[in-house]
């Protein structure tokens, strides 16, 4: 199986130098054929098929060094091969994101496979890898039930802002950006009693949760609320500054690239904790041995399914030469 990833995550790089890759991976590979491009809040990853798999490295390599001029080689990595389908394995499993299990990056990864299969002539064997990696993916949820304790990334949210001594009750809160992410933390804070919601927002029809709508440029207001929570796609920061007096508000910024300017965390009114800084929160010691069992049955179904290919193919070899 002639298959290859290309991509940066937290594991491998800073958060300054994911936004710039993710940025240069954007600009190069949101529209190629033939090539699947995944960009989390965690990672940016590109997937390809090719006859040399060492030739169209280099040539994305090259394609990336035209907008990154800092040094980023070193914090990318490759997989090509079985190797690729075990890394995309554990990828839609959630067992390589930043906090275990998190559920989103399953419809994250089947949307992005869509998405490239809309644009056409992806090849058999990206399809391959991509329809049995979610179902791998599907499975290893089932079987293991990484996400039955609820969803990591609210109650990760919910314990930082109980150590900052904030009660949702009470809290005012502006949320930037109609996202998944976004609407999983509304219908959670919901569920905690938080009534005082605002949801700002460019679209103007669609899907909306129920909760207080403003347009973009209420975003001149954030400072009224208690809580800021960015989830949003955006060429620049769309919380750039802020006033001297401001009051004491939480900032949640769960992009990449980055929604709020990280400089605002000096502000001596303010607490900015980005994606990285809530993963960490939430990692613990107890997940290292369910990790492990993951990994190690995740090894075993991409195992089965690679026979499974080979044995495919050989049969319509052997079906060619009977003709």
């Amino acid at each position: 199986m002639q298959v290859g990833v290309v991509g940066i995550s937290h594991k491998s790089s800073s958060l300054s130098l994911r936004e710039k890759l993710a940025r240069a991976f954007q600009k190069e590979f949101r529209e190629t054929p033939r090539t699947i491009l995944l960009s989390t809040c965690n990672r940016t990853e590109l997937y390809f098929c090719a006859q040399s798999l060492a030739d169209k490295q280099i040539e994305i390599l090259a394609h990336l060094r035209e907008h990154v001029t800092a040094s980023f080689e070193h914090a990318l990595y490759s997989y090509f091969r079985q190797d690729c389908f075990q890394h995309l394995g554990k990828v839609i499993s959630g067992i390589d994101s930043a906090i275990l299990g998190e559920s989103d990056i399953q419809r994250q990864v089947k949307l992005a496979y869509e998405e490239a299969r809309k644009r056409g002539n992806l090849s058999h064997e990206l399809h391959y890898l991509f329809q049995k990696g979610l179902k791998i993916g599907k499975e290893m949820r089932t079987s293991f039930l990484l996400t039955k304790q609820g969803i990591p990334l609210p109650f990760a949210v919910a314990s930082i802002l109980e150590g900052n001594r904030k009660i949702l009750k009470h809290c005012r809160v502006l949320f930037v950006g109609n996202s998944s992410i976004n609407r999983t933390l509304m219908g959670f804070f919901k569920q905690k009693g938080c009534t005082q919601m605002t949801l700002c927002t460019r679209m103007t029809e669609g899907d909306f949760p129920v909760v207080d709508i403003t347009h973009w440029n209420g975003l001149e207001e954030w400072n009224h609320y208690d809580v800021v929570v960015c989830g949003t796609n955006h060429d620049r920061f769309v919380i750039d500054h802020a006033q001297q007096d401001v009051e004491e508000t939480l900032l949640f910024d769960l992009s990449v690239p980055r929604n709020i300017n990280p400089m605002l965390a000096r502000h001596p009114n303010l607490k900015l904790y980005n994606i990285d800084q809530i993963g960490e929160l939430a990692r613990k010691k107890k997940d290292e041995k369910e990790i492990l069992l993951c990994e190690n049955v995740i090894e075993k179904a991409v195992e089965r399914q690679m026979e499974l290919f080979k044995e495919r193919r050989q049969a319509k070899w052997r079906y060619a030469a009977a003709l």
